[in-house]
């Protein structure tokens, strides 16, 4: 296979030609992301040379959009004009539109200024005037005072449209008779109308978009063309449930739920794809989907490189779907990885095949992806926040709680990676809690909060030491050293023995602690004036116990 690039013609025409073969592609896959996006990969049998018409223009983000074929293809955005039939005969409440075509007999009030009681005839087509087209070259001018750019953001028409004169009779009723003249009768004058069928939903012709697949040498041997796109519209949300029925061994569950906004699919095989992916340009409109002027397509691109224009938020900013990395710099930049195999995993990206399925646009399916069972810990786990700023000055929130949580330790006992999700945690069938699991790899320990431990007394507090403050000069700012002191309480109220996981931030350089935790750099500290530290233990704490635990830290203060 050999991609092609694509060639965009913005050309318009009044019907199909004689020889356009109008197609509909299988979805063969999709993969679907969380935060919205999808890769979809779709097909359509190339029999020999000639034009194919597609009458849909997906809304692919720019850049995404790929026909591979081992033949000669170019394609084209353009429109044509498409017979269109209701799937039932709706009334509107306007006669002209409703009764259009129709063989009918009018009754006309006794008192009305026409001599006739009846008129008899054929109710007058009205021709639909088609808007003329104009775009906006004032690339230069993308701002907020160029209101001409804006209206047509918020507009979902295909291209900025200047609006046709109205076609709709309002007071009046326009009957063709048989000698060639129209009739406008008032709607004011009218007190009955006789219409002859048949009844049948109404047909019209509308312009659509197309695509148009210019095939000037067929894929060798009847074979096909392949378009693959990333777009707006699907997506799968994940969740899981931890069953603790059993005192030493959990099941674990993933579920999903499949949201599709897209369009019909039809035993297409979906992909559930987890990890953090950056897509640089997934505000931006391919310029291919006629939904797309330039103006339009350039002010998005400004978008998606500024970080303070939005680029870096909208789908992407989903916290379940951004990589954190990124996160801060408002960016969003992406490789798209190909469609894998099912079950395939390449360096962060996990692909993992649900079969086959159909579905409506606008369903929503949930079903079960995997389940396991893995041995588990019940722990304790307590967390003090660093009450210090960069400065090393106490905050505000040096006062605010530091809960203790009932937890459960375990390791992800799936081949593939714990994807960011809500999960339920359940015990003989009883709601116990829900937490969010965070990524974990195969094999990762992981610790998900279930409660808040009310029967485990924690408190914390620090206090400084007496004696001489001395000052310490760094770049030409003057600091105040100082050596705190650090205490732990907690106090077990349960009947039981149970495992604390105590951990412990704050902002200085280690002097000493008490039952030798294990010590690591944090890395917010990367730009403060203190080594910022975590301090982690885990202590097994008997029924009815309490325990101290002390430590010692010197810290600069900006003064």
């Amino acid at each position: 296979m050999k991609p092609n690039l694509l060639l965009f013609l913005a050309l318009s025409s009044t019907a199909f030609a004689a020889d356009e073969k109008v197609i509909t592609p299988t979805f063969d896959s999709v993969g679907l992301f969380k935060n919205g996006l999808a890769v979809v990969r779709v097909s359509f049998p190339a029999e020999g040379p000639g034009q194919y018409l597609w009458d849909k223009v997906p809304r692919a983000v720019h850049g995404t959009l790929w026909v591979e074929s081992d033949g000669i293809v170019s394609v084209q955005s353009t429109t044509r004009m498409i017979d269109k039939t209701d799937d039932v005969e709706v009334a509107s409440g306007n006669l002209q539109k409703d009764l259009a075509g129709k063989n009918v007999t009018v009754t006309l009030r006794k008192d009305s200024i026409s001599d006739m009681a009846t008129v008899t005839g054929r109710v007058w087509e009205v021709p639909t005037a088609l808007p003329s087209k104009t775009w906006n070259a004032d690339y230069s001018s993308l701002n907020s005072n160029n209101g001409s750019y804006y209206w047509y953001r918020n507009q979902t028409s295909p291209t900025p449209l200047t609006p046709p004169p109205s076609s709709v009779i309002v007071s009046f009723l326009v009957i063709e008779e048989e000698g060639g003249e129209r009739r406008y009768i008032s709607q004011a004058d009218i007190t009955a109308i006789q219409v002859n069928g048949p009844f049948k939903p109404a047909s019209r012709q509308t312009e659509e978009a197309v695509l148009l697949f210019d095939v000037r040498e067929a894929p060798a041997k009847g074979g096909v063309v392949r378009i693959t796109y990333l777009t707006k519209g699907l997506a799968w949300l994940p969740s899981y449930q931890l069953d603790l029925t059993d005192p030493a061994t959990l099941n674990l569950r993933q579920s999903a739920v499949i949201k599709n906004e897209m369009n019909d699919l039809v035993e297409t095989e979906l992909q559930l794809i987890s990890g953090y992916p950056n897509v640089r340009f997934g505000s931006v409109d391919s310029p291919l989907w006629p939904g797309t002027a330039l103006a339009a397509f350039f002010q998005q691109l400004d978008q998606s490189g500024n970080p303070g224009g939005g680029g870096g938020g909208g789908i992407l900013s989903n916290q379940l779907a951004m990589s954190p990395s990124r996160a801060a710099d408002g960016m969003a930049v992406m490789a798209l990885p190909a469609n894998a195999e099912e079950g395939n995993a390449s360096d962060d990206i996990h692909y993992e095949s649900v079969g086959k399925k159909s579905m409506k646009a606008g369903d929503s399916l949930s079903l079960e992806v995997a389940a396991a069972t893995a041995k588990y810990e019940r722990v304790v786990e307590w967390t003090v926040a660093d009450p210090r700023d960069f400065w090393g000055r106490y905050q505000n929130q040096q006062t605010a709680e530091n809960p203790a949580w009932d937890a459960v330790r375990f390791t992800n006992p799936f081949k593939f990676p714990m994807t960011t999700a809500p999960a339920i945690v359940m015990e003989q069938g009883k709601f116990r809690g829900q937490s969010l699991s965070e990524w974990v790899n195969p094999g990762q320990e992981t610790t998900i909060p279930i409660t808040r431990a009310l029967s485990i007394r924690h408190e914390s507090n620090e206090t400084e030491e007496e004696g001489e403050r001395a000052i310490v000069f760094i770049a030409g700012n003057d600091f105040q050293k100082t050596i705190v002191k650090g205490l732990l309480t907690v106090e077990n109220f349960r009947n039981k023995e149970v495992t604390m996981s105590i951990k412990c931030e704050f902002s200085g350089k280690l002097l000493e602690a008490e039952l030798e935790p294990k010590s690591s750099l944090r890395a917010d500290g990367v730009y403060s004036v203190n080594p910022r530290r975590k301090l982690e233990w885990t202590v097994k704490l008997p029924a009815g116990e309490e325990k101290l635990i002390q430590y010692r830290y010197e810290v600069l203060v900006d003064r």
